[in-house]
């Protein structure tokens, strides 16, 4: 058996959740150490997809990125090993309700549409809700995604969900759509009503622009705020999963129209202070 797991905190998890079990011997895991919901995936595929959507977080994100790196070793390794599955491997790709992983589950079936190895899909939002029941799921859209559950929890979905073979209808399907991904140059994407769909960048930036004006409410203070406990606040109560880093992004782009004003330096978001401007609290 062999798992393809989306973003290195759920694969840390599984990896954490195997290591005094026996399936640490025997299964493998394979790591896409990211979150594909935001920016560019066109030819991801390839080194050349890869080099490009480095160089699109060099670009946007501008935050310190020692480990840029280490996230092109890890992506070109998980493509490479996904191509070299043996046909006589089971594949469980992990996923969850979030743009991320069902958009890591289409371009991993895609890789895959050529190969004869039975696929399992193990969605942790729909596992957990089916293992718990009130008061258990206090908040109706936990997980948000896989890596939000402790290494426990997804051993025990792991072994107690009974996984069917996906259907060869629904994997060509899915296969189909991540081509189309691979060859779209769009920068956001949005799951929805159980639709992966395309986005506006400035999908999020009311959401930003609402929990500001209920941190100066809560401060009760106009004065400056940290940027990281903003975006803190966002990623916290965001429905949509995208990562601290592409909320600071839009956060600067914000900053940039004239919606907010800064002091600091916009290099990384624990550099910098900001508050609405002060019209926009009326």
């Amino acid at each position: 058996m062999v798992h393809i797991v989306f973003g290195n905190s759920a694969g840390g998890c599984l990896k954490f959740a195997f290591r005094k079990t026996t399936y640490a011997k025997t299964e493998e895991i394979i790591v896409l150490p990211d979150i594909l919901s935001v920016g560019p995936i066109d030819r991801l595929q390839t080194k050349e997809g890869i080099e490009s959507r480095l160089q699109w977080f060099k670009e946007s994100y501008r935050d310190d990125f020692n480990n840029l790196e280490v996230y092109k070793q890890g992506m070109l390794k998980a493509i490479e090993k996904i191509k070299e599955i043996p046909p006589h491997q089971k594949v469980i790709i992990w996923t969850c309700e979030n743009a991320a992983e069902q958009t890591g589950l289409r371009i991993v079936l895609y890789l895959l549409q050529n190969e004869v190895n039975e696929v399992f899909e193990l969605n942790t939002f729909k596992a957990f809700h089916e293992c718990y029941t009130y008061p258990m799921l206090e908040a109706e859209q936990f997980p948000r995604s896989s890596g939000e559950l402790i290494p426990d929890k997804l051993l025990q979905l792991y072994e107690q969900c009974e996984l069917k073979p996906m259907k060869f209808a629904k994997r060509i399907a899915l296969s189909e759509e991540g081509q189309k991904l691979l060859l779209n140059e769009n920068h956001l994407r949005t799951w929805e009503y159980g639709e992966l769909r395309h986005s506006n960048i400035e999908r999020g930036d009311a959401f930003i622009i609402h929990c500001a004006k209920r941190l100066h409410k809560v401060l009760d203070t106009h004065d400056y705020m940290k940027a990281a406990r903003l975006i803190g606040e966002v990623v916290g109560h965001m429905q949509q999963y995208t990562g601290d880093e592409w909320i600071e992004y839009r956060l600067r782009d914000l900053i940039s129209g004239g919606i907010f004003d800064y002091r600091g330096v916009l290099r990384a978001m624990r550099r910098y202070e900001v508050k609405l401007k002060e019209e926009l609290l009326l």
